[in-house]
């Protein structure tokens, strides 16, 4: 029996299908939510109505439910196995009622300039940039690129570059989360932002009772939530008054000096153009050693905050091919090259039109560039492209920022091996980036200062048997790491354990109980990538 509200429209039978065309598509029936009222309170109420209709409909026959966010990650995540409720058409952002803040908060707002801000978890990251920027806000950080939504890139521990604040998640006061037809709670630290008028208008606005649960144990627990703890429906964000980003791009030959850099995180020492003291620091890095060998083999990118006051010269809006920064633009260079026969195991004509890509893109020559989050940040190439039958693939190794080099050489030279001793080539770019810690008991970035290594690339048949000598190699070389929880999965339960250790396992395993007490509930809300890492 399907469920049913006034607010929702039912599509039977449709296609799900990540934009990067890395799962195969699955065939289910997908709620979107559609309120039409003419007023904000009304609408709440709606959207509230339809997200009950459809939890009930899923806990009175047992069916899985998943929430589709942007269909970003490359993982399995967001894959479903029954139902979906989309929360796309329910987008709402604004300042936290002074009301809602404790006194401690309202005191730290009004002596640094941060604020609580409350955004729909269906909005994605690109739309939440824009709209903060028209308040004069922004947020503390972004992922490296900005589709996905915002509950979508908790869930996954979406990270950027950022060395001072850490992840998207690590920005985040409360979330607002429906476990079941008539319970939702509010979670935050067991010193929060927020007081018990934020849960009870909550409970008010959209029709179901809500709960304030000020416990440090769940609040780590669901910043970085899996889509695996019930249905993420708002979330309250620290945001800053607006900055702009002061970003300088060099290129480097291959060699010592900005490998260097992965250990002293201080680019200046590389190319003076560089601020000593970034904010953001990340790199792109060609997979083989170039062909002349005195192209560049490394673009070293480094970023400052800055505050905004409508200083001329800054882009606004994400148009300006200048802005081009990130390993996200690379790849839709490739796929007009790949379309076809991209198997050629060994074939020298493609590390040739990988190099030449790597080198039109970002450039031989030292860059700088001055933007808002939403605009250096914005949409990347592949939107829109049409990657049959060629499939993306991305995987994303975390380790030890006092391990950096070792782990960034020992994964270049792997794919050196790989490439000589069994033609197995990879057809894409590298991209590191650098991540201040969190206290999130899954957040990918769980040490102090964390390196992230990204290979972005097209899913070539030698590409598994890669991966698997990458890893071996990190094992071998004594680098434990972890991985993305949106990317090319690698977090068995062996990965999870060394990385993130006995004691998060089980007390992110421990709220998940605390907060679906049932199997059944549990079963529900399960994303499919719960299993292969242990933590179904």
């Amino acid at each position: 029996m399907a469920a049913n509200h006034p607010a929702l429209t039912t599509h039977l039978d449709e296609q799900w299908r990540d934009i990067h065309f890395a799962n195969d598509e699955v065939r289910c029936t997908r709620y979107e939510v559609t309120p039409q009222a003419g007023t904000l309170h009304g609408l709440l109420a709606e959207v509230g109505g339809a997200v009950r209709a459809v939890v009930a409909e899923a806990f009175a026959t047992g069916q899985p439910l998943r929430v589709p966010g942007g269909r970003w990650s490359l993982s399995t995540i967001g894959k479903p196995r029954g139902s979906m409720l989309d929360l796309g058409n329910y987008r709402s952002i604004g300042a936290v009622m002074p009301q809602w803040l404790t006194p401690q908060y309202a005191a730290l707002s009004a002596q640094s300039g941060v604020g609580a801000t409350l955004i729909a978890a269906g909005m994605t990251v690109n739309v939440v940039n824009r709209e903060l920027a028209k308040a004069g806000r922004a947020l503390k950080t972004s992922g490296a690129s900005d589709g996905q939504t915002f509950a979508g890139a908790i869930a996954t521990g979406t990270h950027g570059a950022d060395l001072k604040v850490g992840a998207l998640h690590d920005t985040v006061l409360a979330v607002h989360l429906v476990v079941s037809p008539t319970r939702s709670v509010l979670i935050q630290p067991a010193v929060g932002a927020l007081n018990g008028e934020a849960a009870s208008t909550l409970a008010s606005w959209f029709g179901m009772p809500c709960d304030l649960l000020s416990d440090d144990q769940l609040f780590r627990a669901v910043k970085v939530h899996l889509g695996s703890l019930g249905v993420v429906l708002n979330v309250v964000v620290e945001t800053v008054p607006l900055y702009y980003l002061d970003r300088e791009r060099t290129a480097h030959r291959d060699g010592a000096s900005w490998r260097a850099v992965l250990t002293s995180r201080n680019p200046k020492n590389a190319n003076g153009l560089h601020s000593a003291d970034p904010d953001y620091l990340q790199f792109i890095v060609n997979p083989y050693v170039p062909s002349p060998e005195t192209d560049p083999r490394a673009w070293m990118i480094s970023m400052r905050k800055v505050p905004y006051t409508g200083q001329v010269g800054v882009i606004t809006t994400p148009t300006e091919s200048s802005l081009k920064s990130d390993l996200a633009d690379f790849l839709p260079a490739l796929v007009t090259f790949y379309q076809q026969n991209i198997e050629l195991p060994g074939n020298p004509v493609l590390r040739l039109v990988t190099s030449s890509q790597l080198k039109k893109i970002y450039g031989a020559n030292a860059s700088s560039t001055s933007a808002l989050p939403g605009a250096m940040f914005g949409p990347p190439d592949f939107l829109g492209i049409d990657f049959n039958p060629v499939r993306g693939a991305s995987a994303e190794y975390v380790f030890d920022a006092t391990q950096a080099r070792l782990g960034v050489e020992t994964i270049l030279d792997t794919l050196a091996s790989q490439l000589a001793a069994a033609q197995h080539q990879y057809l894409g770019g590298i991209g590191i980036r650098f991540v201040k810690g969190s206290n999130g008991w899954l957040a990918p970035n769980a040490k102090a200062m964390n390196c992230f290594v990204e290979l972005q690339s097209l899913h070539t048949q030698e590409l598994p048997a890669i991966h698997a000598a990458i890893g071996a190699a990190l094992s071998q070389a004594g680098v434990p790491y972890g991985g993305h929880w949106g990317q090319w999965f690698m977090n068995t339960p062996q990965v999870v354990e060394r990385w993130w250790g006995a004691n998060a396992v089980q007390s992110w395993k421990a709220a998940r109980a605390d907060l679906l007490p049932t199997v059944a509930a549990r079963d529900i809300f399960a994303s499919p990538i719960l299993t292969g890492a242990g933590l179904g």
